[in-house]
C-alpha cells in the first residue's frame, strides 16, 4: 500500500486539488450531503432484511457483522448511478493531459472506502466468522482458533496463489506491482461467479415469473417435488438420529471410564473440570432437538439397517483412545461440528417441506376456483373436505379491506400481472444478453448506453438520469442474487423463509454479496461501453490498477462476460438440472426431464403425501381442540363446585 502512494491524504488530495479546486470542493461538499441520507436509507434496508431473515438465538455480533455488509453490498450499486452522473469529458487537446487525466469525480474516496472495506469483508472477517460459526469446540476462544485454523488454509493457498502471480508479473514487467495483482485477481474470480449467477438468472427469472402465471402448472411441480423432499426430510432425521446416537455412545464411554478405577487421572483428564464442561455443553446443544416437532418425531426409525449402510455411528470401543482413555476434547469437537451441521440440514429440510406443501395448498386453491373465494361467500363441502384434511386453503379471506384487495388481485389480476413481468424481464434479459454478446465489437450496440445517452442533458444530469444508469444495474443485481440465494445445493446455506435462517446463511451469503459486487459493477461499466479513458469517472479509477497485469487485467474482463450466453443456454435446455442431477442433487427443473410415466407417478405419490400430511394436521389439531375443552369444562366444574360449597 506503502509503494503505491495509496494514503486518505492521497485520495483527498487526487479528488480535490487535481480536480477544480473551489468548485470541486463544492461538489464534495454536496456529495456528502446526500450520500448521508442515501447511507442512512441502505442501513435501514440491510436492517430490514437482516431482521427478515434472521432466526431467533443468533448472537447481536452476527447481526451486526451481516448488516454492515449487506450496507457495504447495497452501496456500491447505488454510487455508480450518482458517479455516472458526476462524470464529465477531459479536454486533452491542451498540454494539461497529464494531469487532467488523472482527475476524477467526487465519488473516487467513497468508492476506494468501499472497495476496501469489502474486499477486508470478503476475503478475512466474514469467512473466519463463517468457520467459527461452524466450529464444534466449546467456548468462544476455542472456536476462533478453530476457525482461524480451518480459515488459514485458504489463506494459505490465496497467498501462494498471489505470490506466485507477483513474481510472474514481476519478471514479466521486470518491476513489482502488489496491489494490481490482487485486484485482479479478486476481480477475475468474481467475474466469474458472476458469468455463472447472472447466465442462470437472466433466463430463471423471467421463466419463474411466466410459470407462476399458470396455477395448474405450478401445481404438479410442486406435487411432483413432493416426493424427494419428503425424503430429503427423512435422510436429514436420521442423519440427526445418528449423531445422537453418537453423542450417546461417547458419553457412555466416558461414564465407562470413570467408573473403571485404572483411568483415573490419565487421558484427556475427562475428571477434570474444563472436560466436564465440554461434555455439559455438548449435551445441551444436543438436547435442543432431543424433541422435535411430531411430523419429524414420526420419521425417526429403531431400525439399524442406517447405520450398517453409510457407517456413521460409532460404538463404545471406536469412540475409546488406543490405551482405552475416553474420547478426548478434539472427539468431541468433531461431534458438536456434526451436531450443527445435521441439525442446520433437518431445518433446511424441514423449511423446503413446508415451503412445497404451502405451494401445492396455495395453487390447488388457485386452480379449482382461479382464486380464493371472496369475503362473506359460503364454504362448499367439497372445499370444506379439502380445507379439513387433504390442502387447506392458506388464505383465510376476511371482511377487511385488504382481504377483498387480496381477492380482487387474486381472481382478476394475477395472472396478467405475472405474465407481464415475465415479459418484462425477459426483454430485460435480452437486452442484457446482447450487450454481453457485443461487448468485443469496436461499436457500441448496447441498448443501455442508447436509453443513458437520450437521458444525457449534459451538465445537468439529475435524477431521471440517474434512474437511467440504476435500472440495467439493478435488474443485473437481481438475477445474481437471486440465483445465489437459492441455490439449494448450498443446503442449509440458503436464506430460507422468516426468521428461519442460521447466522451461518446469513454470513454465507453477506460474503459473496459484498464479494461480487465490484465485479459486477466492472462488467456493467464495460457493458456500456463507457469512455473511460478522458473522462472524470472515479470508479474506472480506482479499477485502472487492474490494466498493469497483463490478459487478467485487460482482455479477459472483454471476452469472460461472452461466458454468460454460454451459461444462459446451458440453463435453457435445463443443464444445471440434468448436471445437478448427476451429482446426486434434486432441482426443480427435473420435473421437465423425465418421461410422462415417472412424472404421473411422482406428482400421485406427491398428492399422497400432501393428502397424508394434511390428515395428520387435521387430526392433530382437533386433539388439541378437544384437549383445550375438556379442561376448559374441567375448570368449569371446578368453580361450580368451588361455588355450590361457598353456599
Amino acid at each position: 500500500l506503502f509503494h503505491s502512494k495509496i494514503s486518505c491524504f492521497h485520495f483527498f488530495r487526487l479528488g480535490t486539488e487535481q480536480s477544480g479546486g473551489a468548485a470541486k470542493m463544492k461538489t464534495s461538499i454536496t456529495l456528502v450531503q446526500s450520500l448521508i441520507p442515501l447511507i442512512s436509507l441502505l442501513l435501514c434496508l440491510a436492517l430490514y432484511v437482516v431482521r427478515h431473515y434472521v432466526s431467533p438465538g443468533t448472537s447481536w455480533f452476527i447481526q451486526f457483522l451481516v448488516t454492515v455488509s449487506f450496507t457495504f453490498g447495497f452501496f456500491g450499486l447505488a454510487l455508480m448511478p450518482i458517479d455516472l452522473s458526476l462524470t464529465t469529458s477531459v479536454d486533452s487537446s491542451d498540454g494539461n493531459n497529464d494531469a487532467d487525466y488523472q482527475s476524477v469525480n467526487a465519488t473516487y474516496v467513497p468508492w476506494l472506502v468501499t472497495y476496501w472495506s469489502t474486499m477486508f469483508l470478503a476475503f478475512s472477517i466474514l469467512p473466519l466468522s463463517r468457520e467459527t460459526l461452524q466450529s464444534g469446540y466449546f467456548s468462544i476462544t476455542s472456536r476462533m482458533r478453530d476457525g482461524c485454523r480451518k480459515a488459514a488454509r485458504a489463506y494459505f493457498l490465496m497467498a501462494i496463489v498471489g505470490i506466485t502471480s507477483v513474481i510472474v508479473l514481476a519478471v514479466y514487467l521486470r518491476d513489482i506491482h502488489i496491489v494490481p495483482v490482487i485486484m485482479a485477481l479478486g476481480n477475475t474470480y468474481g467475474l466469474l461467479l458472476v458469468c455463472l449467477l447472472m447466465g442462470y438468472g437472466l433466463v430463471d427469472l423471467p421463466r419463474r415469473w411466466w410459470r407462476q402465471a399458470c396455477p395448474a402448472s405450478e401445481l404438479r411441480r410442486a406435487r411432483i417435488m413432493a416426493g424427494s423432499a419428503d425424503e430429503a426430510l427423512f435422510d436429514a432425521v436420521w442423519e440427526l438420529q445418528d449423531c445422537e446416537e453418537s453423542i450417546d455412545a461417547a458419553v457412555s464411554a466416558i461414564e465407562d471410564a470413570r467408573q473403571s478405577s485404572g483411568h483415573a487421572g490419565t487421558g484427556e483428564g475427562f475428571e477434570n473440570e474444563a472436560y466436564t464442561k465440554c461434555v455439559d455443553k455438548l449435551l445441551k446443544w444436543r438436547d435442543k432437538t432431543a424433541t422435535l416437532s411430531p411430523e419429524l418425531e414420526r420419521r425417526r426409525t429403531t431400525s439399524h439397517r442406517r447405520n450398517q449402510d453409510n457407517g456413521q455411528i460409532e460404538d463404545n470401543a471406536e469412540l475409546m483412545g488406543e490405551d482405552g482413555t475416553p474420547p478426548s476434547i478434539e472427539t468431541l469437537a468433531k461431534l458438536g461440528a456434526r451436531l450443527k451441521r445435521a441439525q442446520a440440514n433437518i431445518v433446511s429440510a424441514e423449511q423446503k417441506w413446508n415451503s412445497l406443501v404451502d405451494q401445492a395448498r396455495w395453487f390447488a386453491d388457485l386452480a379449482e376456483g382461479d382464486g380464493p373465494p371472496p369475503p362473506d361467500s359460503a364454504v362448499t363441502p367439497r372445499r370444506n373436505a379439502r380445507v379439513q384434511t387433504a390442502e387447506p386453503l392458506v388464505m383465510d379471506q376476511s371482511n377487511t379491506m385488504k382481504g377483498k384487495i387480496r381477492y380482487c388481485w387474486t381472481r382478476y389480476f394475477r395472472s396478467t400481472g405475472y405474465r407481464t413481468m415475465g415479459m418484462l424481464t425477459a426483454g430485460m434479459s435480452v437486452m442484457v444478453l446482447w450487450s454481453e454478446a457485443t461487448l468485443a465489437i469496436p461499436i457500441n450496440l448496447s441498448p443501455f448506453a442508447l436509453f443513458l445517452g437520450a437521458a444525457d442533458k449534459g451538465e445537468n444530469r439529475g435524477i431521471w438520469y440517474q434512474i437511467a444508469a440504476m435500472v440495467p444495474l439493478l435488474y443485473m443485481a437481481v438475477c445474481i442474487f437471486s440465483s445465489l440465494f437459492k441455490l439449494s445445493i448450498f443446503g442449509p446455506f440458503c436464506l430460507r423463509g422468516k426468521k428461519q435462517s442460521p447466522g451461518v446463511a446469513l454470513v454465507f451469503n453477506a460474503q459473496y454479496l459484498v464479494r461480487l459486487q465490484f465485479p459486477l459493477i466492472y462488467n456493467y461499466l464495460l457493458v456500456l461501453k463507457y469512455d473511460t479513458s478522458s473522462t472524470t469517472c472515479a470508479f474506472s479509477k480506482v479499477m485502472s490498477n487492474m490494466e498493469t497485469v497483463p490478459f487478467f487485467g485487460t482482455s479477459f474482463n472483454i471476452y469472460a462476460p461472452l461466458l454468460i450466453l454460454a451459461f444462459g443456454l446451458f440453463t435453457l435446455v435445463n443443464g444445471y438440472a440434468r448436471l445437478l442431477g448427476l451429482l446426486g442433487f434434486e432441482h426443480e427443473d427435473m420435473v421437465y426431464l423425465s418421461d410422462q410415466e415417472t412424472l404421473d407417478a411422482k406428482e400421485n405419490e406427491g398428492i399422497t403425501l400432501i393428502r397424508r400430511h394434511g390428515e395428520r394436521q387435521a387430526s392433530r389439531s382437533e386433539s388439541e381442540d378437544l384437549k383445550l375443552r375438556s379442561e376448559e369444562d374441567g375448570g368449569g366444574r371446578k368453580s361450580s363446585s368451588f361455588r355450590n360449597g361457598i353456599v
